[in-house]
């Protein structure tokens, strides 16, 4: 499976500046960043914070979504009129086997031969959540884009796009086609998934069949290669 691939960093790769990375990603995601949905009127987008919390949680929960790891910090949150319409997150998740070697956890991975199943730096998208009132207006849209650019230009090492990246995500059947538009797709064999997501496949597919009577699938972002852009 090939993993998504983003070029980014305080130098630039492939020749390239950020600046120009960031206009070949809104290329190559033409119905996300392209479209002229992506400017709303009156659409704020900003990153979250501590007052975030419990509107985040609440809607979460309202749509039987996972509510563990929300740290408003690291969300996007969508504003109008002063009032969130929506948010998202990109959880970046750590790669065990790199940690050094007198850590325990590290060691037992090693051991175990449980090396990355996917290629480079792994963040999911989750937690995206536009306000039932809000659908279909490109809100959505407007917070996947912000999420990516951020992450281009983040400081913090864990949440910054580099040249190999895998970006996954994990949700409802019915909601595929949103995402196919922005260039994701579905993981069809789940010995693909990302380790650190399996066990959260497993356990969403137990939720939405008795809760949603739907079923729960596993994402990954088409690759990117810039060098044929």
């Amino acid at each position: 499976m090939q993993a998504a691939r983003f070029a980014g960093g305080s130098v630039p790769f492939a020749g390239r500046t950020r600046r120009e990375f960031c206009a070949s990603h809104r290329r190559a995601l033409r119905s996300f960043a392209t479209s002229p949905r992506a400017d709303i009127a009156g659409l704020t987008l900003r990153r979250g914070n501590e007052g975030d919390a419990n509107t985040i949680r609440l809607a979460i929960l309202r749509e039987k979504m996972n509510p563990l790891g929300l740290d408003p910090r690291r969300f996007v949150v969508a504003e109008e009129d002063g009032r969130v319409v929506g948010f998202g997150q990109l959880k970046p998740w750590e790669t065990l086997s790199n940690r050094p070697k007198g850590d325990f956890v590290g060691n037992v991975v090693r051991m175990l031969n449980l090396q990355p199943n996917w290629r480079g730096q792994l963040l999911e998208l989750a937690s995206l959540v536009v306000m039932p009132e809000h659908r279909g207006r490109g809100v959505g849209t407007a917070l996947l884009n912000r999420l990516i650019e951020d992450s281009i230009n983040a400081k913090d090492p864990e949440t910054l796009l580099k040249q190999e990246t895998t970006v996954c995500l994990l949700t409802l059947k019915s909601t595929v086609g949103f995402y196919e538009r922005a260039g994701f797709s579905v993981i069809t064999s789940e010995q693909y998934v990302p380790r650190p997501l399996q066990a959260e496949l497993a356990a969403g597919k137990v939720v939405a069949a008795v809760v949603a009577d739907d079923e729960c699938v596993a994402m990954k972002l088409e690759s990117l290669d810039i060098e044929e852009m």
